[in-house]
């Protein structure tokens, strides 16, 4: 009877060694999911941060080329006013002319 509690006693031991075993792999694999999740969201914050700042770029960029943009419209504007402005001034002469020639015939027919 002896020999069937030593031979028991060894299957509860074993038993227990290889459920500490067990064990000890669980906790080694949670501790690697848990490190490489950690640099699965570093690597994926390092690409956020590399993306935002590359927008970030291309929108200085932008809007740099849209002030140029923006300011030879407004000297392009400013031209055209001018140009309108002396064109107006030239004529101004022969509208004067063509009013005073209008009323005097209106005043001549009367």
């Amino acid at each position: 009877m002896k020999d069937v509690n030593d031979l028991m006693q060894a299957i509860l031991e074993m038993d227990a060694a290889q459920r500490k075993a067990s064990e000890k792999a669980r906790v080694e694999r949670a501790a690697r999911l848990a490190a490489l999740d950690a640099s699965k969201q570093a690597i994926a914050a390092e690409c956020d941060a590399k993306a935002q700042a590359d927008a970030d770029a291309a929108a200085k960029a932008a809007d740099a080329a849209n002030a140029e943009a923006r300011a030879a419209l407004d000297k392009e504007c400013e031209q055209a006013a001018a140009a309108m402005a002396a064109q107006a001034e030239q004529h101004k002469a022969e509208w004067a002319a063509e009013l005073v020639r209008r009323t005097l015939a209106g005043e001549a027919a009367q």
